[in-house]
């Protein structure tokens, strides 16, 4: 294979640029740390052994660094969390082991690590526990850009991909949400304010997490980081790469106010997972659920770089089963091949590399992506109301972010493959990637040729479980609702039983359904009913819905060691790893208060019981209730 063309110093580039291999060293996003080994159980996991065979091979980029304050443990569906080990006088009785995956998925658990201790080797060791699947440092990853050039004047990057033609027939629609994962987008900036994405099933700054999605007040993203509902960029944030990449694919068109992005009209889905030491895989993972699962088309990745995470690629791949399409920068190495995840070979993932005027790929670009896209010199939008010139292959994932989006507004009803296929076959051929540059005219003209009928509707859950108390209401539970191959589809939703309770009973996927149950009017006993969901073609899925009334404890215990008695307390020997899970259902809003004052939410509870005596976790899962739940650690 053939790659660029390089012109040699002095030659008379039309754009100078630099390279990413001459950056003065940045301590905040160029540490040099060894490199983790990611640790699996022997004998164990063909599922992950299938998925680890799809990773590409070879070292092409920066070296691998990872957190350390954590490790991630997957564990079976139905085990318990793993041990404490050793021994506490001091700190938290009760240590909480927060899930990474989606509430329908084997937990993915978060388990702290102690000064000194070093990741790699505690996760060779956890791997040996019973349950255990997989154990793994939490790798970081750095944002995809080389620096700006102040002698850039024009978007020249809209030009070279034929944005013009393209927007003879579409100009993008709010329609389609983008989720921009990176280190936050300025909500305030004139320029993007129109294109946030809103979360349709959250009021804004009312303290309640209105969509039962876990979240509180997550009206335009959320900040995975810092944990707040405010996913702009931190206070001290000088880079503003988010915002940058997010004026690239949606900058507002024709509001006669600074740039206009590929898409003049679309939903920018704000999720900040990068902070000032790069990004956490625990957090892009969680981000990349959140996106998909709130019903993002498209998913930007201008991140990447050392270590391949089992956890990432996991996310990534869910994202692709509900219809997502990753698009993932090749990063600025000048590297042989795409560095993760940028090289998974994934059907739902394009890979980008950055060209330049004339079409040549930039000498920092990485080769061998699927495609490229202008990188060089690139004018978008940075702290609010100012604009800059960013180069890297982050602004060159962010070019092909808006065509996919742009070619969804054309093609609501396309699927996944459609737009992928569409982008990757009407690339104009250069040297140094796959399938060529991409052209936004072209990608239009294949698709619809291309485009297919949307598939049938897909439910994240055929059943809810509730349970319910004398005088109490269960809170709400939610499920996502997507047409397989990730179009856009109408559907109507319609309960069987008065005592079911639909928020919303119509729609277009993908979307969010809440249920809530009303037993205040049903005797004692199981009941069950369902919700029935049909498409515009008449096509039906059924989520069936059972409600248990009668006294019942606060919680179930699983976990050996941990035990409900009779005196109605939990008592658990010391270092011991137990699930709590509320009685009353699988709603994510319930919340857990443990001794000392840390809180949780989730229908589930993954902790460790480490220092003796006799405590009190408080639990919330009913409507306005408030349970205490004694607890002896002996």
């Amino acid at each position: 294979m053939q790659f660029e063309r390089i012109l040699p110093p002095g030659s008379g580039d039309p754009l100078r640029y630099t390279e990413a291999g001459c950056e003065p060293q940045d301590p905040l996003f160029d540490p040099d740390d060894p490199v983790p080994q990611r640790t699996r159980r022997r004998g164990k996991l063909k599922a992950a052994a299938l998925l680890a065979a799809t990773l590409a091979c070879g070292g092409t980029g920066r070296t691998a660094i990872h957190a350390t304050d954590s490790i991630l443990v997957q564990l079976a569906p139905g085990a318990s969390p793993p041990p404490h080990a050793g021994s506490a006088d001091t700190g938290p009785p009760i240590v909480s082991l927060g899930s990474v995956a989606p509430h329908d998925e084997a937990p993915l658990l978060r388990l702290p690590l102690q000064p000194g201790d070093d990741p790699a080797a505690v996760a060779v060791e956890l791997a040996r526990y019973q349950g255990v699947e997989s154990a793994e440092p939490v790798f970081t990853y750095q944002p995809s850009r080389a620096p700006h050039d102040p002698r850039y004047k024009d978007l020249w990057g809209l030009a070279a991909i034929d944005a013009p033609a393209a927007w003879e027939r579409t100009t993008g629609d709010r329609a389609v949400t983008v989720a921009v994962i990176d280190d936050g987008v300025a909500i305030d900036h004139p320029d993007l304010k129109a294109n946030l994405w809103v979360n349709p099933g959250e009021i804004a700054d009312n303290g309640a997490d209105d969509d039962g999605d876990g979240y509180v007040d997550d009206v335009n993203g959320w900040d995975f980081v810092a944990a707040r509902a405010d996913p702009s960029p931190a206070a001290w944030a000088q880079r503003w790469h988010g915002t940058h990449v997010a004026g690239i694919i949606g900058a507002a068109g024709d509001n006669h106010v600074g740039v206009t992005g590929v898409n003049w009209k679309v939903s920018l889905m704000a999720l900040r997972a990068l902070g000032p030491y790069g990004g956490r895989s625990d957090d892009l993972a969680r981000a990349i659920d959140f996106a998909a699962d709130h019903g993002a088309r498209v998913i930007n990745a201008s991140w990447g770089g050392g270590g391949v995470s089992q956890v990432l690629a996991r996310a990534i791949a869910r994202a692709g089963r509900k219809g997502a399409l990753v698009v993932a920068a090749a990063g600025n190495g000048s590297a042989a091949g795409p560095e993760f995840p940028a090289d998974l070979r994934f059907d739902s993932v394009i890979s980008v590399g950055a060209s330049m005027p004339g079409d040549l790929l930039a000498r920092f670009s990485n080769r061998g992506a699927l495609v490229a896209a202008p990188g060089v010199g690139i004018l978008s939008t940075t702290a609010p109301g100012q604009y800059e010139r960013y180069d890297g292959t982050s602004m060159a994932g962010a070019y092909v972010a808006g065509l996919a989006a742009l070619l969804w507004a054309a093609h609501p009803e396309a699927s996944l493959q459609d737009v992928r296929r569409a982008i990757l076959a009407s690339a104009v051929p250069m040297d140094g990637v796959l399938h060529g540059r991409v052209d936004a005219a072209r990608a239009l003209s294949a698709l619809e040729i291309a485009s297919s009928q949307t598939g049938s509707l897909k439910l994240s859950a055929g059943a809810l479980s509730f349970r319910s108390r004398p005088g109490r209401i269960p809170r709400p539970q939610s499920i996502s609702l997507r047409a397989e191959g990730g179009g856009a589809r109408k559907w109507t939703a319609e309960a069987d039983a008065n005592w079911i309770v639909l928020r919303q009973t119509m729609g277009e996927t993908p979307a969010r359904v809440q249920v809530r149950v009303d037993p205040s009017k049903l005797a004692a006993g199981k009941h069950t009913g369902g919700v029935i969901l049909r498409d515009a073609a008449g096509e039906r899925q059924a989520l069936a819905v059972s409600l248990q009334i009668g006294s019942a404890p606060i919680v179930a215990v699983r976990g050996d060691g941990c035990a409900l008695r009779e005196d109605g307390k939990l008592h658990a020997r010391a270092g011991s790893g137990c699930v709590l899970s509320a009685a009353d259902g699988e709603a994510a809003t319930v919340q857990w208060r443990l001794p000392g004052g840390e809180e949780a939410s989730g229908a589930r509870l993954y902790c460790q019981f480490v220092r003796r005596g006799e405590f009190q976790v408080l639990v919330s899962a009913d409507e306005g209730e408030v349970d205490p739940l004694p607890v002896v650690i002996e």
